[in-house]
């Protein structure tokens, strides 16, 4: 939600620093608390690689991210898909393009189990397949 301010020499837009879509007073009570806290999972994301026909991993799907990658030829920035897996605790992404549309073609939803596996490759393109787990 945002306010515009009615002063006319003010053409200036601001947005409420907390939005009123959550409990502050339960927040404040946590904030209090988060010495008491363990840490249950670093949201940072590391790049997981196969690297051989064959090698997988076993991940449960959560989501999209860019990348900016730097072209080593041309030094210009260009953004990649990158599919995002919760895997034992810990947050990987891929951005491999055959997997990528892969996960897009499947429709993978949020929360699903998946064995990514790195088949084989074709020239310079890695090809991939996904296997639902249950």
């Amino acid at each position: 939600m945002s306010q515009e301010l009615t002063n006319p020499n003010q053409a200036v837009e601001t947005t409420p620093a907390i939005e009123s879509t959550f409990d502050l007073n339960a927040m404040i009570e946590k904030s209090a608390q988060l010495s008491t806290l363990k840490p249950m999972i670093t949201l940072t994301a590391d790049y997981i690689e196969l690297e051989k026909p064959n090698e997988f991993f076993d991940g449960i799907f959560v989501g999209w991210q860019t990348m900016d990658i730097t072209d080593q030829t041309t030094g210009e920035i260009r953004k990649l898909k990158a599919g995002r897996f919760l895997c034992n605790k810990q947050v990987k992404i891929n951005a491999g393009a055959v997997l990528v549309k892969e996960l897009e073609r499947a429709n993978i939803q949020l929360g699903t189990a998946l064995r990514v596996t790195y088949t084989k490759k074709e020239g310079n393109t890695k090809l991939y397949s996904l296997t639902l787990l249950g």
